[in-house]
């Protein structure tokens, strides 16, 4: 066998330079956050919603709070408020068609935003709401929902639909 001899290892320091890495992760991070919050108009999807086609091309500006109606549920904010079943019974010639549990809901979203303006976060109440309507519900649903939204408060209200091809 062959005997060698003893290698004197000398403690290395290593000296790593991480300037070029830690610009390059903050690039990153700034893009995705830039990506990430430069659309606030992302409505969330909702199963068994198919919305109406439309030409028009106007992004809704904001999304503050978002009322989905299906054929099944009423969800405000992907909350389950109503089964559309029961907005459907209440009487249309009754003098005041509001729907009692989105009522509930709406006043305590609007409490919110008044809130929000005696802390100053808000100049002022915006009412705004965003409505994804089931293509195939009927009018008297809509109007139900509408009436109640109207009488809470939110009286700016913008649809949600299909930009249509061609």
């Amino acid at each position: 066998m062959i005997k060698r001899g003893r290698v004197n290892k000398k403690k290395m320091s290593y000296h790593i330079n991480i300037t070029s890495m830690m610009d390059m992760m903050t690039i990153i991070l700034v893009f995705l956050l830039k990506n990430y919050s430069s659309d606030p108009t992302t409505l969330t999807n909702v199963d068994n919603l198919v919305l109406p086609n439309s030409i028009s091309k106007k992004p809704p500006k904001e999304v503050h709070l978002q009322i989905a109606v299906t054929n099944d549920m009423i969800l405000v904010d992907d909350q389950p408020i109503s089964p559309t079943n029961d907005v459907r019974r209440i009487p249309q010639e009754n003098p005041d068609p509001e729907i009692p549990k989105l009522k509930e809901k709406l006043e305590y979203c609007y409490a919110q935003e008044e809130e929000m303006v005696k802390m100053g976060a808000l100049n002022k109440i915006r009412g705004k709401v965003v409505v994804q309507l089931d293509k195939n519900i009927e009018f008297d649903v809509l109007y139900k929902v509408m009436h109640t939204c109207g009488k809470v408060g939110f009286n700016n209200m913008n649809f949600a639909v299909m930009e249509r091809e061609g």
